[in-house]
């Protein structure tokens, strides 16, 4: 058990964060694909510039996926932020699968940009040496 860490009872299970990340993960896919779209559509970027987009996109959805998943569960943030990147990639896989017929020429890639933005969140989100404790100032007497 982590003793530095301050307990504020507004933590959860490691399901609650799974799911939560997923649907955030989700959300943002499905936002930053539409804007994607958009660009496409309006001509603002070309076709070989809309790869870059999605590898930008998948990256920024995995981040917030590790972001939500490591602040709602609080405790071992590396293993939950790696676990939110593994079901966000497990949607995506199962998405290929329904939508494209499996068609996966790009998934080891896709798990390389996935693993990279899960472990920038885990990094980021790590507690300093004297996180959530109260800092006691010095009795003059």
């Amino acid at each position: 058990m982590i003793t530095s860490m301050k307990h504020t009872g507004k933590a959860k299970s490691v399901l609650e964060g799974m799911v939560l990340s997923s649907m955030v993960s989700i959300f943002v896919t499905a936002i930053l694909s539409l804007m994607i779209a958009t660009l496409l559509n309006k001509e603002r970027i070309t076709w070989e510039q809309a790869g870059y987009w999605i590898m930008g996109m998948l990256f920024v959805a995995s981040f917030t996926a590790g972001k939500t998943a490591i602040i709602t569960v609080k405790r071992q943030r590396l293993a939950v932020s790696i676990m939110a990147g593994a079901t966000y990639w497990g949607l995506l896989l199962c998405t290929t699968a329904l939508f494209f017929g499996g068609d996966y020429d790009t998934i080891w890639e896709t798990a390389a940009i996935i693993t990279a933005g899960c472990g920038t969140a885990s990094l980021i989100y790590i507690p300093g040496k004297r996180a959530g404790r109260k800092k006691s100032g010095k009795v003059y007497r």
